[in-house]
């Protein structure tokens, strides 16, 4: 289970990591590149929170739960922006 569950971490610190490098290597920030590269690292974040307190490797108090909880919400509402916005720009073309 221990390999699985570092596995599976190093999994998400590896997305985090290619996230920034194709967030810092997109044109323009307008670009869809890099949008969708913001969304990934501040969901990545939020997974490496949520999962370092599933395997035990940290306790988290509740106010620092709830925080957690809210940055994946921050993702979850950034990706519904991103989407609405990408889905506007293609209907008035």
């Amino acid at each position: 289970m221990i390999l699985v569950d570092g596995g599976i971490l190093t999994g998400v610190v590896v997305a985090f990591i290619l996230s920034l490098r194709m967030m810092f290597t997109a044109k323009t920030k307008n670009s869809l590149q890099f949008q969708l590269a913001v969304w990934l690292v501040i969901w990545t974040v939020s997974e490496i929170w949520r999962y370092l307190q599933t395997i035990g490797a940290v306790n988290f108090s509740q106010p620092v739960l709830l925080l957690g909880m809210g940055v994946h919400t921050v993702s979850m509402l950034a990706f519904a922006a991103f989407i609405s916005y990408r889905f506007s720009k293609f209907i008035r073309r």
